[in-house]
């Protein structure tokens, strides 16, 4: 580097009109290779961030295991790698170009199916969005564990991440999208796009695929049907939480410029702190107000909830806003509870109600 700089800096024996003109010469060749620098650094951000929210799939698979019957746990562990390798290909085939691909409409991406004529340039963000698309997937999986059928599995897999979110993402986060012309949707890392769709998804798979046998009598009483391991599911959660760290700082898309260090920053602060507030909300809820055990998977729930809260804005609200978005989600968490038991639909992981209370809370905090 060194010998560079001192080769485009050798001025000897050269007139004043030569001078000059090694100088600008110099400045435009400096100017290009600090844009590719910079360009590399946002691609490499993006790529270590999608790796460390890839992970969080680890965190759903320990989460889901721990959280059914013994009996199960092969299956739902099966499930959720498949929900990489069928989702994937999903993705790559016609994801992407319903999600990003240019020449389409307000309702979907046109182009660049089966990454056909997509720059290498781009496959960061690919990456980036593909990670996305799984954990939506993921969501479902929680919520119908149990008592689903191999090939349902894969045929749902399939579309959600190769139809379902690409087509919701394109319309809140591509500049084309009929929501994102609205200019009234603020969604920065997908309380809405990624964890509301999944959680509705969820509902309606709960819905279809009804209780598991035992789960309630005939009159509709709960009946116990607790996971076979609270330290397996325990883990689960802690990467989770780790995760979330990635994938709503990571949102910001960019570290090359001013300012994005301090967003970046925000965001993970104020992701903690709804972290803090809704495991809090939720685990003296159920102590004080249900008369209950101290619950420690209630409490990883509701702190999950609040991170999904500050999805949507945790890059704007101010972090005492992050504390109160984390507490109210915390309650959203425990009415969508107590409301899919009443209604009979059994999710074993209370995914609903940490992804769909928890995406809706955060949708509606943003314009306040």
């Amino acid at each position: 580097m060194a010998d560079e700089t001192n080769r485009l800096l050798d001025f000897s024996g050269l007139d004043s009109e030569k001078k000059l003109e090694l100088l600008y010469n110099n400045s435009v060749e400096w100017e290009k290779k600090h844009e590719i620098l910079m360009n590399s650094t946002d691609q490499f951000f993006l790529i270590v961030i999608a790796i460390i929210i890839f992970f969080m799939q680890c965190g759903f698979a320990f989460l889901e295991a721990g959280s059914v019957r013994s009996k199960n746990t092969v299956n739902i562990l099966i499930k959720n790698m498949l929900d990489t390798f069928i989702g994937g290909i999903a993705y790559w085939a016609i994801g992407w170009g319903l999600a990003y691909g240019a020449g389409g409409n307000s309702f979907c991406g046109g182009s660049q199916f089966f990454n056909y004529q997509l720059s290498y340039e781009l496959y960061p963000k690919w990456f980036f969005q593909f990670v996305f698309a799984a954990t939506a997937a993921t969501i479902v999986s929680g919520a119908i564990a149990e008592r689903c059928q191999f090939v349902a599995y894969l045929a749902y897999s399939i579309l959600i991440t190769g139809w379902m979110y690409p087509i919701v993402s394109h319309w809140a986060w591509d500049g084309a999208g009929w929501l994102a012309q609205t200019g009234f949707y603020k969604d920065f890392a997908g309380s809405g796009v990624v964890h509301l769709m999944g959680g509705m998804c969820a509902v309606v798979g709960c819905y279809f695929m009804g209780p598991r046998m035992g789960r309630f009598s005939k009159i509709g009483e709960q009946l116990d049907m607790p996971g076979h391991s609270v330290p397996l599911a325990g883990l689960g959660g802690f990467i989770l939480l780790f995760g979330f760290f990635a994938f709503n700082g990571g949102s910001q898309g960019s570290m090359s410029q001013e300012g994005d260090g301090g967003v970046v920053a925000l965001a993970i602060v104020n992701t903690l702190l709804g972290a803090s507030t809704g495991g809090l909300a939720v685990l003296f809820i159920n102590k004080f107000m249900f008369k209950r055990t101290w619950s420690y998977l209630m409490c990883i729930n509701g702190a999950l909830t609040g991170m999904v809260a500050l999805c949507a804005g945790c890059n704007y609200f101010e972090p005492w806003a992050a504390l109160i978005v984390g507490g109210v989600a915390g309650v959203g968490f425990m009415l969508v509870h107590l409301g899919m038991l009443r209604l009979m639909l059994d999710d074993p992981l209370d995914a609903v109600a940490v992804h769909g209370g928890g995406g809706l809370v955060g949708l509606f905090s943003v314009p306040w």
